[in-house]
């Protein structure tokens, strides 16, 4: 098995509500546990920037229905690599919005607004790593 991660962001469609989230990742953490895949998804400022990990042909595959799904827009690839072990083992799908943490994240990155377009790959993986560990719960 190859493992992979690809890490994307994209636009919300519609503005979005807490339902709407709640939504998203229980489909993603019931899909992804049979599914074999985890990741971190961030939400903030209508933007979403998420990791994928797990086998390559199923990471292609979900990141495919992720990309036609009606809610976001303008779904962009910003790393694909192949991984020797899971980073984000701990969840079938992490969750991190605004917050004290997530800003003071983002300042660490010389932006004062969510924008995942204006980061550098390094950047991107590094954000989503470290709001690893300010998980919040909705």
């Amino acid at each position: 098995m190859k493992l992979v991660r690809l890490v994307y962001y994209s636009q919300a469609s519609r503005s979005m509500s807490l339902s709407d989230l709640r939504n998203i990742l229980q489909t993603a953490r019931s899909n992804n546990d049979e599914l074999e895949v985890c990741g971190m998804l961030c939400f903030e400022n209508q933007f979403f920037l998420q990791a994928l990990e797990g086998d390559r042909e199923t990471v292609n595959e979900l990141y495919l229905d992720i990309a036609d799904d009606p809610r976001h827009e303008e779904a962009t690839i910003i790393s694909y690599d192949e991984v020797s072990e899971h980073t984000f083992a701990k969840w079938q799908m992490g969750y991190a919005g605004g917050s004290e943490s997530f800003y003071e994240l983002l300042r660490k990155n010389g932006q004062t607004e969510f924008d995942p377009e204006q980061m550098t790959q390094a950047q991107a993986i590094s954000f989503l790593v470290d709001m690893a560990a300010f998980q919040t719960e909705i």
